[in-house]
């Protein structure tokens, strides 16, 4: 499937009177980040984002109720959420200026951060930290996006840090992450607060301490 398309191979199997055109802001991303990585790594972000899985289909065009339903905006807004946690991974290309300002924040004008960031709207950009696994905490590598998805315990996932099945209209910007597989399978229902409390209480089972957790 060409790449100039824009659109994951398997939101174009649906008939374009239902699934519509490509959001033109992606189709302007898709430019300039298909010059920075390979095909594989844009389909991550695509099928991450737009489509869900095991359906095979657009996240809009589930029913409301269902848990991975999201709308085009939202998965608009967690497309661009993916791509820059992708572009500051270890060893990733530098993100150009022209794809940064394609992915500020849409909750304010006056924000110069990256869409779906952590705390309040601010002007001032400081330097962006290495993506990290919000599970494990290790860094992500930009080639782990490479590592294969069915066998590889460290081959990266989007995951989210409140489960879908507990949060309404979860699939957006600030909720979406890359994550290990084996991390994401640990989490599973739980929150990440949850799921480090889990793995606190197993440990101390088995008669390990824990100093103190990371607030």
């Amino acid at each position: 499937m060409s790449r100039a398309r824009g659109w994951h191979f398997w939101v174009l199997n649906l008939p374009k009177v239902h699934i519509g055109r490509p959001p033109s802001q992606w189709k302007t991303i898709l430019k300039v980040l298909s010059q920075l990585a390979s095909p594989e790594f844009i389909d991550k972000i695509e099928v991450a984002a737009f489509t869900i899985r095991g359906l095979r289909t657009a996240r809009w065009k589930v029913p409301r109720n269902h848990p991975e339903f999201a709308t085009l905006k939202d998965s608009l807004g967690a497309a661009k959420k993916l791509t820059w946690l992708m572009l500051t991974t270890e060893g990733s290309p530098k993100m150009p200026i022209s794809i940064h300002k394609s992915l500020r924040c849409t909750k304010s004008a006056k924000c110069s951060l990256l869409e779906g960031h952590k705390g309040k709207c601010r002007k001032s950009v400081r330097g962006l930290e290495s993506t990290r696994c919000p599970v494990c905490r290790q860094t992500i590598k930009f080639n782990d996006f490479k590592r294969n998805a069915r066998t590889d315990p460290l081959s990266i996932q989007m995951g989210h840090l409140i489960p879908l099945s507990r949060a309404m209209r979860g699939h957006n910007a600030s909720n979406v992450v890359w994550a290990h597989r084996r991390c994401n399978y640990i989490q599973d229902e739980q929150t990440v607060k949850e799921t480090i409390k889990t793995l606190r209480e197993i440990v101390e089972r088995h008669g390990f301490k824990v100093s103190s957790i990371r607030q």
